[in-house]
C-alpha cells in the first residue's frame, strides 16, 4: 500500500510514471551474517539487471537492514552509473526506535528518501538547502524537517538535465 501511494506520488515530480516492483528477493550473496545487514551495493547490482533499457531508473523499497563498509547502516543507497537505488524501511519505522507506529511518518520519510535518491540518479546535485528534499540527511530528524519539494535550484537542474 505504501509503495503503490509512492508510485503514484514520485512520478509527478519527475515528470515520468514509476513502477514499483513487488516481490522480489533480497540477493542472498548480499546478506552478511556478521553484520546480520545486507550491502546495498550487490542490491543495486542485482536491480540493475530487471531494467528494460539504460535510460530507466529503478528503486528498491525493502525492509530489511542495509550497510555499506564504512558505514554502520544505510537508509538509502543509489548508483547514479547503474541508475538504481534502493531504501530501507526498517530505521524509518518508529517501531525502531521503540515508538508506537505511525503509518503517515514512516510514508513521509520513505517519500523524501526516494525522492531524494531519484535525484541523485538524475544527476541533481546535493542541495545545501535544508528545506529542500535533496538536501543531505544525516539524522532522522533532518528528514523529518526538511521540506517533500525540490528547491527552485534543484527543479532548475532537474529540468536541464532532461533537455
Amino acid at each position: 500500500m505504501m509503495v503503490n501511494k509512492l508510485a503514484t506520488n514520485i512520478g509527478p515530480v519527475f515528470n515520468r510514471s514509476v513502477d514499483i516492483l513487488k516481490g522480489m528477493k533480497m540477493p542472498e550473496e548480499s546478506y552478511n551474517v556478521i553484520r546480520n545487514q545486507y550491502y546495498a551495493a550487490i542490491i543495486l547490482a542485482k536491480l540493475e539487471r530487471v531494467k528494460a533499457n539504460q535510460r530507466e531508473h529503478v528503486i528498491g523499497v525493502c525492509e530489511e537492514d542495509i550497510y555499506l563498509p564504512d558505514e554502520a547502516y544505510v537508509l538509502a543507497h543509489a548508483d547514479s552509473v547503474l541508475g538504481t537505488a534502493v531504501v530501507s524501511l526498517n530505521k524509518i519505522r518508529q517501531e525502531f526506535y521503540g515508538l508506537p507506529e505511525d503509518d503517515t511518518k514512516v510514508y513521509d520519510r520513505l517519500y523524501k528518501l526516494a525522492v531524494d535518491q531519484v535525484s541523485f540518479l538524475c544527476d541533481v546535485a546535493a542541495c545545501r538547502n535544508p528545506k529542500c528534499v535533496h538536501y543531505y540527511s544525516q539524522t532522522m530528524m533532518d528528514i523529518d524537517n526538511k521540506g517533500s519539494k525540490l528547491c527552485d535550484i534543484c527543479k532548475r537542474q532537474l529540468i536541464n538535465r532532461k533537455k
